[in-house]
């Protein structure tokens, strides 16, 4: 059942392809063609096709996507309320880039990164003790937990306080190996950090293994409303819309008991 459906969503994920939707319209204008249908329902493939493509490379869908993702968690960024003992900062990885033979962490990890220190820091010039688990193997030769690491390592955090999860492949697998290291620690809070547009399928996904994650969004994107379709508001707005066919494959899952 949970493979037939995976399968669902990875085919409904391609709706949400600039270049299928494009190439599903020309596929089905011209078998029409072929079959000499009806030139209406040509034409009305073809407007409809013209209309998507405005209404998502104007931005107006992605300013929907934007704020129906990323709103709950505007004003929850690093907290200056250290009042909780012992907390954990879980990072999520965003990626591991290979320029050029040589691996480095995406851009939107160093956004993480930040945000997780400035939590840390907050905590340890109190003199208060925390910790900070990494949660990433990515696809590259080195973790994304170890790059993590790296970097944290050489903007001061203790190399006692990181803690290392790198066995996790996507933000579910994120969850499920990340939950029996935090309950076996036993933190007052769990404190997560990854960029706003992923959050609330991350909070739902810990959540699910029995955590209570306190938000800490790192970045936001956004859309900008144009009168003439552009490739910036496209590609934010597929990418969010990817997101939250995600964020329903959680429910689905969580509704059937299939997510634990």
């Amino acid at each position: 059942m949970k493979f037939l459906l995976d399968l669902l969503f990875r085919a409904l994920q391609l709706f949400t392809e600039p270049y299928f939707l494009l190439f599903l319209a020309i596929v089905i204008i011209t078998l029409l063609k072929r079959k000499n249908k009806r030139r209406n329902l040509r034409t009305g493939i073809g407007i409809a096709v013209v209309l998507i493509t405005i209404f998502i490379g104007n931005g107006f869908l992605g300013k929907l996507t934007s704020g129906y993702l990323q709103k709950s968690y505007v004003n929850t960024q690093v907290s200056k309320n250290t009042a909780s003992q012992n907390p954990v900062i879980v990072v999520l990885g965003g990626g591991v880039v290979d320029f050029d033979h040589t691996e480095k962490l995406h851009t939107m990890s160093y956004s993480r990164m930040v945000t997780a220190y400035q939590l840390y820091y907050e905590y340890r010039k109190n003199n208060q003790p925390c910790k900070i688990l990494i949660s990433g193997k990515g696809r590259g030769h080195t973790s994304e937990a170890e790059l993590f690491s790296e970097n944290f390592k050489r903007m001061g955090v203790s190399e006692a306080d990181i803690i290392k999860e790198d066995k996790s492949m996507n933000t579910y697998e994120n969850a499920k190996f990340s939950s029996p290291i935090l309950k076996k620690m036993a933190p007052t809070s769990v404190y997560l950090v990854t960029s706003g547009f992923h959050m609330k399928r991350s909070v739902a996904l810990f959540q699910t293994f029995g955590l209570k994650p306190v938000p800490q969004a790192s970045d936001f994107i956004d859309t900008e409303i144009t009168v003439f379709p552009n490739s910036y508001n496209a590609a934010f707005t597929f990418v969010m819309l990817k997101e939250v066919l995600g964020i329903w494959q959680v429910q689905l899952y969580n509704s059937l008991g299939m997510n634990k």
